[in-house]
């Protein structure tokens, strides 16, 4: 095989070529034993059996971060790092970094949004993958350290490039630990090593990428009272139209009995859909005449929730545990629900779908999916982990071990959604998307890799993907994945 038939994974230095093996090998059983776990949470459990589920799932987690952080730090250390410049829309990036890292703000209970300013933002010429993975520690760290309120992402376009502020709500860094927070191997004195689990590469990591694109990083803020981090990037405006990446909606939805952090989040997601809010004293029993759809916080009371329900189309916001009330909810008249953290894309369709009257009050669209969906993944564990937690949402699902069964399936069934491995035997998953396309297949497909970076990414989607996921994946979030791409596959070819 030469090196232009090799995929991504097979290309490089032998040290390369050592991290994604070693990054692969040791991630695919780690999704297993997540996944399982995640699986296992979702059955009827006693007390203890369920504390014990969820230390696994912790220190699962912990292991998950503490590799990543090892081998990405291995991988900078080992050769140098080739920049890749590209247009992009910086706020479609930061969504994206979100929607990869809801799942953990959603176990933790804590909101997670992205603002930006202007809107609609400019594109800029850069090193997309390379500023995602900067962002994707910075809000995991975030994550990391907050108990409870909110992280919120600000993508701010300057006339010298471009400001990524990521704010907190945790315990604050003192100034005495600023000083040496971004060399490997330190930790903050105020956030507490021990119950992190980390070893200090994430800001490392930070540091050195931020160099490497000219830029720097800051950090503001004092203990107790959370932690800023600016990274400055002097990037390029592109030669392009700024971008919308969400629909433009026109209109108005009122905040009601939110708590404050997911009052920022859903006004901050609704902003790029160019929706305005308000905020709604619950003691105040009338609605402006102006609002078109209600966003309703868990925490009221029913006369409340009713009341409000009955003026205008409702969506109840919940907490993850809150899933078992929707019933309670849909019977005091709300139309739907939104389970936090609070997803830009999810927020903006369902206000529209609720205000046009499309969604009736008993239609569970946000907990089933729909439709056929291929999973083609040559580990037994994952493929039954993925199995189960789509076939519990609704899907019918077929599975291959190959990319060529992989291939041949499609030939023979038209799937709504194909879940790509990308290191299979017989066939990789590079080479199975790319003769899906070949051969006409339209079907959303999402690359699966345990070893990911800008590279993989970039390559994955040359030959056809259409999104990139990143392993391990717990049943939610793989859930929400599914449903998002069938649903949005849906809608796409209805407009057409």
């Amino acid at each position: 095989m030469t090196d232009a038939s090799k995929s991504p994974e097979q290309v490089g230095k032998p040290e390369d070529t050592f991290l994604a093996t070693a990054s692969h090998e040791i991630r695919t059983p780690l999704n297993g034993i997540l996944g399982t776990v995640s699986l296992l949470l979702e059955t009827e459990l006693a007390p203890a059996q369920r504390e014990y589920a969820e230390a696994i799932r912790m220190s699962g987690a912990r292991l998950l971060d503490l590799l990543n952080n090892v081998l990405d730090y291995a991988r900078l250390d080992a050769s140098a790092v080739d920049l890749e410049v590209e247009n992009f829309c910086p706020v479609r990036l930061g969504r994206e970094v979100i929607e990869l890292l809801s799942p953990r703000a959603h176990a933790a209970g804590l909101d997670l949004a992205v603002r930006a300013n202007p809107l609609p933002m400019p594109t800029y010429s850069g090193d997309a993958g390379r500023i995602r993975q900067i962002l994707f520690n910075l809000v995991g760290n975030a994550l990391k350290f907050t108990q409870q309120g909110a992280v919120l992402l600000d993508v701010i376009a300057l006339e010298e490039g471009l400001k990524f502020r990521i704010i907190d709500t945790g315990p604050g860094i003192a100034e005495a630990d600023r000083k040496n927070l971004f060399s490997a191997f330190t930790q903050s004195t105020t956030r507490d090593a021990f119950n992190d689990g980390g070893v200090g590469l994430g800001l490392a990591i930070v540091k050195r990428l931020t160099d490497l694109l000219g830029g720097k990083v800051e950090i503001s803020g004092a203990p107790g009272l959370g932690t800023s981090f600016d990274v400055f990037l002097p990037l390029a405006k592109a030669d392009m139209a700024p971008t919308h990446d969400l629909p433009k909606l026109e209109m108005t939805v009122g905040l009601v009995g939110l708590p404050a952090a997911s009052t920022l989040a859903a006004a901050a997601a609704l902003h790029g859909a160019s929706v305005r809010t308000v905020l709604i004293n619950p003691s105040n029993p009338d609605v402006p005449a102006n609002v078109d759809v209600l966003l309703i916080g868990a925490d009221l009371r029913e006369m409340l929730v009713r009341s409000f329900a009955s003026q205008k189309p409702s969506l109840v916001v919940l907490r993850p545990e809150d899933r078992g009330a929707i019933d309670r909810f849909r019977s005091l008249g709300c139309a739907g629900w939104l389970v936090r953290p609070l997803r830009a894309s999810s927020i903006a369709e369902r206000v529209f779908v609720v205000r046009s009257g499309e969604l009736a009050p008993d239609e569970p669209e946000q907990k089933t999916g729909a439709g056929h969906v291929l999973i083609a993944d040559d580990n037994p564990v994952n493929a039954l982990i993925a199995r189960r937690a789509l076939e519990s949402a609704g899907f019918s699902v077929t599975v291959a071990s190959t990319g060529s069964e992989a291939v041949e399936t499609v030939a023979q069934m038209t799937p709504d959604l194909v879940l790509m491995d990308l290191r299979m035997p017989v066939m990789d998953g590079f080479e199975a998307m790319r003769r899906i396309r070949e051969h006409g297949g339209r079907m959303p497909i999402i690359a699966v890799s345990a070893e990911m970076n800008p590279n993989i990414e970039r390559e994955a989607k040359a030959v056809g993907a259409d999104g990139v996921a990143a392993k391990p994946l717990d049943a939610e979030a793989l859930r929400t994945l599914a449903i998002n791409w069938t649903i949005g596959a849906a809608r796409r070819e209805g407009a057409a």
